[in-house]
C-alpha cells in the first residue's frame, strides 16, 4: 500500500509540475484615438491611467523576451513579444491596437474601454 500512495503522490506532482499558471493583468483606459492609417494598418492608440500605465510597465518588465497577448473582453487582439520593457516615468503610456474596424467601431470601443464596459487585459503566456 505504501508503494502506491507514493506512486499516487510522485505522478501527481509531476502533473502538476508540467502546469504553468498565466498572469493576467487588467488594464484601464483613460482615453484613446484613431491613429493616423499607417503601413501596419489602421490602429487605436489607447491611453492608459496612470495606476495602469504603472502595472503594464511592471508587467513588460518581469517578461522581456516573452510572447504575450493583449485581450478586448477575453478576445486577443495582439500578441506582441517584448522585446525591451515600456518604463513608467510618471506620465501615462500609450498602446497601440490594431482596429480592424470602421472608425465609428474604433471610437466605439474606445468609449466602452474608458466607460469599462470592455476589459482590457495583459496574459503572459508562461505555457510557452
Amino acid at each position: 500500500m505504501k508503494v502506491i500512495v507514493a506512486t499516487l503522490v510522485l505522478s501527481c506532482s509531476v502533473s502538476w509540475s508540467g502546469l504553468a499558471t498565466a498572469e493576467t493583468v487588467k488594464l484601464q483606459v483613460a482615453g484613446g484615438e484613431i491613429a493616423a492609417p499607417s503601413s501596419q494598418g489602421d490602429r487605436i492608440w489607447l491611453n492608459l491611467t496612470l495606476d495602469s500605465s504603472r502595472d503594464l510597465s511592471e508587467f513588460t518588465v518581469r517578461h522581456v523576451g516573452k510572447d504575450i497577448d493583449v485581450l478586448i473582453n477575453k478576445n486577443i487582439v495582439l500578441s506582441p513579444r517584448i522585446i525591451d520593457p515600456l518604463l513608467f516615468s510618471g506620465q501615462q503610456l500609450h498602446i497601440p491596437i490594431p482596429a480592424g474596424a470602421t472608425g465609428a467601431e474604433s471610437m466605439e470601443t474606445i468609449e466602452k474601454l474608458v466607460s469599462g464596459k470592455l476589459i482590457l487585459e495583459l496574459s503572459s503566456r508562461d505555457y510557452q
